[in-house]
């Protein structure tokens, strides 16, 4: 039957048919049009449906002819309407008879409210989790997802470990660096290792080459930049300071109160200075410039003794003497650590008898020592010498190179602004530094007194050069200097031949008396001997031949004229072959700019007379500095190389670069 036919006489109630699909058994809002029309039906025997305007809540669902309690009067309503005289059973407009009974709370509803509650539980409980899924993955994001970024800070053994732990307390502070956690490790190491690490091989002991570098000084800085370059440093600011004074034993203070740093040259080496001050049987100062574990101690002293040794109106670079006299002059110790100087100073029973009187150091350095000593103040105490103070600035060195990422360089810069903070600051100003603001710590051994200005050097090339006097002393080679004079060329204020001879100048103030110098002058036309070679301390018509070659030196005129230097080597040449000196370093220092003008001699001629003139058994070895873009340079390397010597070209006579050159050739 259709789906709104009365069931027919021979069908009975239970087998019922059904021609739709069950998905259309079910009173649905679009149901299709009933095989009955529109028309409506209001026949006895038929009860109005209420399937459309009221839900199955209340009623059993039961099938046709089951047996039940009367069905209760029916309602009129309005729509279509069908009836059956079935027994104890009400049409509901899908074939199924509802059989009142008592009502109640449907098994569906419950069923619904179970599910609308576990819906919304679900939700809610996928909101937590996601949401602490969430903030999980940001944690985690912020904890190294992407493992850590190791950034290597090298620093002077007096502050390594000072800076460790506020490495440690910056490492858990800082943002993580592109999902990668930021983790700054923090290796002491001299300025040395680390300046002869970039000229050479890195040492494997200080880990990967540095982002940041914090030496005690801006001297090694300088040193740094002038052996690798000038770009090696991008930029260099300080982070705390230390003066240097002598730690020396409480006796010998009364007897220093009157001098200077220009008068310990001659205490170091009269050797009856100190009795002369009071102290009988002291003997000289004694005075030990270490150059391990000293935080660039004796370089600042150097800097100021020369500095206050130079004569008036000359620059630093002109009391160098007095510093290869202070060098030469101190104790033979076992090395040359501060703590082995300090403890000869310390240990000895009789002051008077002990190998060291005093010991160049910092304040900071002297404080840590003081506070490791029962009876400090017995023993030890400090000397600050008058006048502009010689300070350790202890720089923060951001590097730059290669083997480092921008993440690298960003963490280093970070954390020299973090050090820098009064939080960090006030951990320094414990351990002894002065700091911006700072208050100094009690001491026993120093009194932190009111520093005056600190001391300017100034030119870093001149930097370089005396510290060059103590890290490699000078020889007493037996050198003649042939020096061209067609350097015309303006470079930082003064002529390239200018500057060259001041750097010669300098590095000859440094040389001890018994080196032999002789010097040279080339131009477009001769070449002519000025000095001719001998001891520096030897007489010259009444005058020192050193202060001969000062004045020959600071006299040249440049003139652009061309260059003889080929004819002219030969002359030098022979006359260093027939005055060699036996003992002693022989060279020849040829400082040219080319390309020569030689007429009679080329090139390969050059390099044949060499070849053919050096002597194995009496060797003079041929170097040249070389400026710029020489056409000479391979007639000079094939040179060199014939006769031992070395070449290097130089790119300008403002820089470090020369002042080093000319320290390496001239002993």
């Amino acid at each position: 039957m259709g789906r709104h036919s009365i069931p027919d006489p021979d069908e009975s109630a239970g087998d019922e048919q059904h021609e739709d699909p069950e998905t259309t058994r079910f009173g649905q809002a679009d149901e299709p049009e009933s095989d009955y029309g529109t028309e409506e039906f209001d026949e006895p025997g038929y009860r109005t449906s209420d399937h459309e305007s009221r839900d199955f809540a209340g009623f059993d669902l039961q099938r046709v002819g089951s047996s039940s309690t009367p069905p209760p009067p029916s309602r009129p309503r309005s729509g279509p309407q069908h009836g059956g005289d079935w027994d104890g059973g009400e049409w509901t407009g899908s074939h199924r008879a509802v059989t009142p009974g008592r009502r109640g709370v449907s098994i569906g509803v419950i069923a619904a409210l179970v599910t609308v509650i576990i819906v919304v539980g679900a939700v809610i409980v996928w909101r937590f989790f996601g949401d602490a899924l969430s903030t999980r993955s940001d944690a985690a994001a912020a904890r190294c997802v992407n493992g850590e970024l190791a950034v290597p800070v090298v620093a002077d053994p007096s502050i390594a470990e000072q800076l460790k732990p506020l490495a440690e307390r910056y490492n858990q502070e800082a943002d993580p660096v592109g999902d990668r956690c930021v983790k700054v490790g923090v290796t002491p190491a001299d300025s040395d290792q680390v300046v002869n690490g970039f000229i050479g091989k890195w040492p494997a002991e200080l880990g990967e080459r540095p982002a940041l570098w914090i030496p005690a000084s801006s001297v090694s800085a300088a040193r740094l930049e002038a052996s690798a370059g000038e770009k090696t440093i991008s930029d260099s600011r300080s982070l705390v300071t230390s003066p240097v004074l002598l730690a020396i034993r409480p006796q010998l203070k009364p007897a220093l109160a009157q001098q200077n740093w220009a008068a310990l040259p001659s205490l170091q080496t009269n050797p009856t200075a100190l009795d002369g001050l009071g102290l009988q049987g002291w003997g000289s100062l004694r005075l030990a410039l270490p150059m391990s574990g000293d935080s660039d101690a004796s370089y600042l002293a150097a800097e100021a003794v020369a500095a206050e040794s130079a004569p008036a109106g000359e620059p630093p670079s002109a009391g160098i003497g007095a510093v290869n006299s202070l060098v030469s002059g101190q104790p033979k110790l076992a090395d040359k650590k501060a703590s082995t100087a300090m403890d000869a100073l310390l240990n000895a029973d009789d002051p008077a008898d002990a190998p060291v009187h005093a010991v160049v150091i910092t304040e900071q350095q002297l404080f840590q020592r003081g506070t490791t000593l029962p009876d400090a103040k017995d023993v030890v105490t400090s000397w600050l010498p008058p006048g502009p103070a010689a300070v350790a600035d202890y720089p923060t060195a951001l590097l730059a190179g290669d083997w480092l990422s921008q993440e690298q360089v960003a963490a280093a810069s970070e954390f020299a602004r973090f050090m820098r903070k009064p939080e960090q600051l006030a951990e320094l100003t414990k351990a002894g530094f002065r700091t911006q603001g700072g208050t100094p710590p009690q001491s026993d051994v120093t009194d932190f007194a009111p520093l005056a200005a600190p001391l300017s050097i100034g030119d870093n090339g001149v930097r370089v050069s005396l510290a060059d006097s103590l890290t490699a002393p000078a020889e007493s080679p037996a050198v003649t200097i042939m020096l061209d004079q067609s350097m015309p060329a303006v470079e930082g204020g003064k002529s390239r031949l200018a500057n060259v001879a001041a750097a010669l100048d300098a590095r000859l103030q440094a040389l001890p008396p018994n080196s032999a110098v002789g010097l040279w002058t080339f131009d477009g036309v001769q070449g002519r001997s000025e000095v001719p070679m001998g001891p520096l301390s030897d007489q010259l018509n009444g005058t020192p031949r050193s202060a001969t070659l000062t004045s020959e030196l600071s006299g040249q005129t440049a003139s652009s004229g061309g260059a003889v230097s080929f004819t002219t080597l030969r002359l030098v040449y022979e006359q260093a072959k027939a005055s060699y000196r036996q003992g002693q370093n022989n060279s020849i220092l040829l400082i040219t700019t080319g390309p020569h003008t030689d007429q009679s001699l080329n090139g390969p001629g050059l390099e044949d007379y060499i070849r053919g003139a050096f002597d194995p058994a009496r060797p003079v070895a041929v170097n040249v500095i070389d400026f710029g873009q020489d056409a000479d340079r391979p007639t000079w390397e094939a040179v060199t190389a014939a006769s031992r010597g070395k070449y290097q070209n130089v790119a300008s006579s403002e820089g470090p670069e020369l002042t080093s050159a000319i320290a390496g050739f001239l002993g």
